[in-house]
């Protein structure tokens, strides 16, 4: 992630807590608010008042470290990127994560079919469209309730094909929500490869707008990229937790 992409995400993470850049917790309604102390060694803690008080003033609750967030604080629920400056966003932030992007124009299913070991294995969940792998020449198995592959036959998956449910371009995350075009989650994270397909329309700019297009009680999965982790001598390693290779097949349509 550059420079300015963190300074930016990290700067409206602070808005939206209502705090300034030292960590000092502000209240949209009435200016300041005291951030008391976080607790002691010994597991003293400074008081805020009696529920009471809490009761009447109505906006303030306590937050992590001991201070006090405003339940009132305009938070900011729309982006303000849109068209191509929207899509170039997330390209931007996809491949800053290290991810393979492919625009198209139409059907996708050539770009798909590209993508994929000619007479590989390749797994996808049962509301895919088929359209999508018709150019594929390899073997398809679906992925249906009643009809799971097991974990090692997921193994022996080359890759795995599914659609999204949003993608969010100032975090470069795609979010799949279990539905029948998506997927159960272990069928995008045991295949090394995963080709998923975003469509235009399903592109947000900022979180809450992203959020506020998914059903909470879903099985979400939030994808930042292939897997990676650093926490092996902080060398970054690729395919630990799930897929080492991403392709975003973005589609207008």
């Amino acid at each position: 992630m550059t420079d300015t992409a963190r300074e930016e995400i990290l700067g409206r993470i602070n808005q939206a807590l209502g705090r300034r850049g030292g960590g000092e917790y502000v209240s949209s309604a009435s200016g300041t608010v005291p951030t008391g102390s976080p607790p002691s060694a010994t597991g003293s803690e400074q008081s805020h008042g009696t529920s009471g008080e809490a009761e009447a003033a109505g906006a303030d609750i306590p937050a992590a470290g001991g201070g006090m967030v405003n339940q009132s604080a305009d938070y900011l629920r729309t982006g303000t990127h849109e068209g191509e400056d929207l899509i170039e966003l997330l390209i931007d932030r996809l491949v800053d994560y290290k991810a393979n992007v492919h625009r198209v124009s139409g059907d996708p299913a050539a770009t798909i079919a590209g993508l994929l070991d000619s007479g590989s294995k390749v797994v996808v969940p049962r509301g895919l469209d088929d359209s999508w792998m018709n150019s594929f020449s390899g073997e398809v198995s679906v992925d249906a309730p009643g009809q799971e592959l097991s974990i090692p036959e997921l193994d022996a998956q080359a890759a795995v094909v599914t659609a999204s449910a949003v993608a969010i371009a100032q975090t470069g995350t795609i979010v799949l929500d279990g539905s029948p075009e998506c997927g159960r989650r272990a069928i995008t994270l045991v295949p090394d490869h995963h080709v998923c397909v975003v469509r235009v329309a399903d592109i947000v700019d900022i979180v809450p707008e992203g959020i506020a297009r998914l059903t909470p009680t879903a099985a979400l999965t939030f994808i930042s990229g292939p897997s990676a982790t650093s926490d092996i001598e902080l060398k970054r390693v690729e395919g630990v937790h799930g897929p080492r290779t991403l392709d975003v097949v973005i589609v207008d349509t």
